[in-house]
């Protein structure tokens, strides 16, 4: 099975902010227009069920969250942890909030299928938020 773990910093801070960041817009008529981080980076659709949001603004969270990754966020956790970027920690010092998005291919379909898309270096940028990191693996 093939899976991709995305990860993307973000300068906002309140629960206000990241909620008016991440929801789609619905018109009365039920018309729903994308989220801001759906419009900055490209995604069109995302699983909610694989997003996840962390604050990270203290050396002990992202020391958490670190761990995290390499214990908990994946069932393959040492084939997972070998492929994160040598800067990344030090990379989560300049974010409040990351948001985590998870995609897999499997026999029965694949889920978050934009996400293996993405470019594979982490340069997309966008005024809120900045694409971290992209890692995929199989397990």
């Amino acid at each position: 099975m093939k899976h991709v773990v995305v990860v993307w910093g973000t300068d906002l801070q309140t629960e206000d902010e990241l909620q008016a960041f991440l929801e789609p817009v619905y018109t009365e008529d039920g018309d729903m227009y994308p989220s801001e981080f759906m419009k900055a980076t490209g995604l069109t659709w995302v699983d909610e069920d694989f997003f996840e949001v962390h604050a990270v603004a203290k050396a002990e969270e992202r020391a958490d969250f670190l761990e995290y990754l390499r214990q908990e966020c994946v069932s393959d956790g040492e084939i997972f942890a070998e492929k994160l970027p040598a800067a990344f920690s030090e990379e989560l010092t300049g974010y409040p909030t990351v948001l985590l998005l998870y995609g897999q291919q499997t026999a029965y379909g694949t889920v978050n299928e934009e996400l293996f898309s993405l470019a594979g270096e982490p340069e997309a940028e966008h005024e809120r938020v900045k694409l971290l990191a992209k890692i995929e693996y199989e397990a």
